[in-house]
């Protein structure tokens, strides 16, 4: 689908978006893989907390369900590349489902790292507090970003090939997907957006 039509400056996609829906939809099943690890993470340290017995820490499963989330994440990131340069429809509300989905996970997550830290506060332990709080934070963005990055680069992708003007709220959009609560407004612009562009048939 390299020339979509172009009615009233609108551009109508005629072919399903069957690689972009793929996209999503690997996104979708990230987020499920990351809320078991998550899972996995949170009952024990919870138990300990409280002095119940919830387990113990699975390591293996906990580093395998990391491996297989940043994967999927990658590989929906490249699937989206390929059905943007194809031109597909973006199905943007998928995101903002994806990262609405996402906000309890971040707190959580958070909750997590405080724990984790609180725990090292001891003279033999709290140098590493900073490695730690650092390897927290980068972790916790690479989780959001690899639920921007699709959409980023489809907007670039499809502004370039449509040889489109950006809207305001594209650029908006896109830049707020770098942040963090911000990804979640920034998925809503530029759904509006592209709704406002296209015409899906």
């Amino acid at each position: 689908m390299d020339n979509p039509k172009i009615v009233n400056d609108k551009i109508i996609f005629t072919n399903k978006p069957r690689l972009m829906l793929a996209s999503k939809i690997i996104l979708a099943i990230t987020v499920v893989v990351l809320y078991v690890m998550q899972a996995l993470v949170f009952f024990p340290m919870y138990g300990i907390l409280h002095d119940v017995n919830y387990g113990d820490f699975n390591f293996p499963a906990i580093f395998i369900l990391l491996g297989v989330s940043l994967v999927m994440g990658l590989s929906a990131f490249i699937i989206a590349i390929v059905g943007a340069v194809k031109n597909e429809a973006p199905v943007t509300i998928v995101t903002v489902v994806v990262k609405a989905v996402m906000i309890p996970f971040f707190g959580i997550n958070l909750y997590l790292w405080i724990m984790g830290i609180s725990g090292m506060l001891n003279p033999f332990l709290m140098l590493g507090i900073p490695a730690v709080g650092f390897i927290g934070v980068c972790l916790t963005y690479v989780y959001m970003l690899m639920t921007s990055l699709p959409d980023i680069l489809y907007t670039i992708i499809f502004c370039i090939k449509n040889k489109k003007r950006p809207a305001t709220f594209m650029i908006v959009g896109v830049i707020l997907e770098f942040f963090f609560l911000g990804d979640l407004i920034g998925a809503i612009l530029l759904h509006k957006a592209f709704k406002d562009a296209i015409v899906t048939e």
